[in-house]
């Protein structure tokens, strides 16, 4: 499922919608690359169709719903590179055109960091080293001059991320050389008591997810691991809040812990999701997903929904690798049985515990020992 919006009262527009906001969305979607669609103000079958497949293309759930994570890349998809001025401000700026210039500055050997569309302190001194190596004025700013040059040396045989994976490749490294005694590590309790999610009949999701981020923490924390959780029981921070808390903490990985739910209560497994878009993929994110989602299957939290790439905030905005875990489906009774019961959210925790460390372990055996697809 969706991660809660960034603001819980954020209205969802789907089929049936009409008015200036669906209007808006259709014109969005047209320059996205669905230009034959009618621009009319109703939310019917055709811009149904092309929501689905713009969220399918942008690594969102294909559900049909603009809800803020799909407004957001509508949004972020009206820019190409050139069409403004791009700095670091205190709100990042973000977008294709950030994206295409970290892609184009990783390619010529300047760190822009992760290429995930927005333009942080790594993108900036990129920009900057780039700047100073064409002999131009040094002021951090992608403006035409400097979009200009990076246009005539672009080179386009190196696979978009590369230079951004070798680099996280070598400070996991350095990581799994310690293993989990003193790693830093966040475990993310989703779904807050003020989010807008489904709830089992035992137990409301957001006790659900902290208890079981709270028993991961544990036992994480017996083994050495300086382990933050991002949220309290009470209370219920944005995904780019935790993203953030966890980014300034400088932790080295981060396990989000949520629950699934599904119109039908016959619906009901385990799912793993780890960053992935049209451009680049989290090697190491898909790895620690797959670690999990295996584990969890061997303690017996199936059938397997499989993992999955996404571009969820929490996934995006994070500087480190990043998992979501789904055990269950809490509109599922014998999922939510599960999920309430305390020696079962032990289990849960074992298992992801147990993740990390194959991870680390593989790690630490060099990227030919990465595990491969379950």
């Amino acid at each position: 499922m969706t991660p809660p919006p960034s603001n819980p009262n954020a209205p969802l527009l789907a089929q049936g919608a009409r008015g200036a906001a669906v209007r808006d969305i259709q014109r969005r979607l047209a320059h996205a690359g669905h230009a034959e669609l009618t621009v009319d103000g109703t939310f019917g079958p055709e811009t149904d169709t092309a929501v689905r497949d713009f969220q399918r293309r942008r690594g969102l759930p294909a559900d049909g719903i603009v809800g803020p994570e799909t407004w957001r890349a509508l949004v972020e998809a009206g820019f190409s590179l050139g069409d403004r001025l791009l700095w670091h401000s205190a709100v990042l700026m973000r977008g294709d055109d950030v994206l295409d210039l970290q892609q184009r500055l990783n390619q010529l050997g300047f760190d822009a960091g992760p290429e995930d569309g927005l333009f942080g302190p790594l993108t900036r001194g990129a920009v900057e080293e780039l700047q100073r190596n064409i002999g131009i004025a040094v002021d951090g700013l992608a403006g035409p001059v400097t979009v200009q040059a990076l246009r005539r040396l672009h080179r386009d045989h190196h696979a978009p991320g590369l230079a951004a994976q070798l680099r996280q490749r070598e400070a996991l490294r350095r990581l799994a050389a310690r293993g989990l005694s003193g790693a830093r590590i966040a475990v993310d309790p989703a779904l807050g008591p003020d989010a807008e999610a489904p709830h089992s009949r035992s137990a409301p999701a957001h006790e659900l997810t902290w208890a079981i981020a709270h028993r991961t923490g544990a036992q994480l924390s017996a083994l050495g691991a300086q382990v933050t959780l991002t949220r309290g029981p009470r209370t219920t921070p944005t995904p780019r809040q935790r993203a953030r808390l966890a980014n300034e903490l400088a932790v080295d990985v981060g396990l989000s812990i949520s629950v699934n739910a599904h119109d039908n209560p016959v619906a009901r497994g385990a799912a793993s999701y780890y960053f992935g878009s049209e451009r680049m993929v989290s090697d190491a994110g898909l790895q620690i997903a797959r670690l999990a989602q295996r584990a969890l299957l061997e303690e017996g939290f199936g059938p397997d929904c499989r993992s999955h790439p996404r571009t969820w905030t929490i996934l995006r905005e994070t500087r480190m690798p990043f998992v979501v875990i789904e055990p269950g489906f809490v509109t599922a009774p014998e999922d939510a049985a599960r999920l309430v019961d305390t020696a079962e959210q032990d289990r849960i925790a074992g298992a992801l515990t147990r993740a990390l460390q194959q991870f680390l372990r593989a790690e630490a055996k060099g990227p030919q020992a990465a595990p491969s697809a379950t």
